[in-house]
């Protein structure tokens, strides 16, 4: 269950308005552990509060302050693999778009926007989606990443429906991929934010090795031009159509796939 907290005055309207477009209870006290999850505002930023693991983590976007902004500096631009896979350059400053169809924190969505691409993010857990539409709205307020936050879209959609699911006109030039990764020999821990979102979409691996499948295949039927999947260097494609081609970094590899015609 999510709850939403009220815990200043000034956030009740935008809390009530995310509480009754999808559902979720509004309790008016300054913070619960009621639930699994609750949602609130920390200052100007909307946070979530994940309960079900001690301690609790709160998980938090933001596109001004932090990684986001260090990438955009300092990242490799152009050069980048993820650049280079969703071929930023020749996108940049066109009506063309680069959907990130798997939106998640959205941090390859703004290096795209960063680099000049008009995104349109796909998001199918409605907390991850009001998390992402805050973390926008406050970017445009931002002098100085307005510019990069009007090339970012953020829509409520499962993009295994695609491409009945698309919510633009003009299908995009390209889709981004970014699956749950297989399980690994590897005992290093994910993020503790990367738990929470597993938590929220409740992916066991079997689950996540079928989802996979149904997103590769409902983006191959969308793209016009090209279809970019994230991997581990040394994971195995997802399966299905053999990629036509990949981009590797260290520890990631970036299958690249033609879509199906017609």
């Amino acid at each position: 269950m999510i709850v939403n907290c009220i815990n200043n005055k000034q956030q009740e309207e935008k809390l009530r308005e995310i509480a009754t477009r999808n559902g979720f209870p509004l309790v008016a006290k300054a913070r619960t552990d009621d639930g699994d999850y609750s949602l609130f505002f920390d200052r100007e930023v909307l946070t979530l509060r994940d309960n079900t693991v001690h301690p609790a983590v709160e998980v938090a976007i933001d596109f001004c302050n932090g990684s986001n902004v260090h990438r955009q500096r300092f990242g490799g631009g152009f050069g980048q693999p993820v650049a280079r896979a969703v071929n930023a350059k020749k996108l940049q400053s066109t009506e063309s778009a680069v959907c990130d169809a798997t939106g998640g924190f959205g941090r390859d969505a703004f290096v795209f926007a960063s680099l000049g691409c008009r995104v349109v993010m796909l998001e199918r857990s409605r907390v991850v989606f009001e998390l992402l539409r805050d973390a926008i709205d406050r970017a445009m307020a931002d002098e100085t990443m307005a510019d990069i936050a009007n090339r970012m879209h953020v829509h409520f959609a499962d993009s295994a429906d695609l491409p009945g699911a698309w919510p633009e006109i003009d299908r995009p030039h390209t889709i981004y991929l970014d699956p749950m990764y297989p399980k690994s020999g590897k005992s290093a821990a994910a993020k503790k934010e990367m738990q929470t979102l597993k938590r929220l979409l409740d992916a066991d691996q079997k689950q996540a090795d079928t989802d996979n499948r149904r997103l590769l295949d409902a983006a191959l039927r969308t793209a016009l031009n090209r279809v970019v999947v994230k991997r581990p260097a040394t994971a195995a494609p997802i399966p299905g159509p053999s990629p036509v081609g990949e981009i590797k970094s260290a520890n990631t590899r970036y299958d690249i796939y033609h879509p199906i015609a017609g």
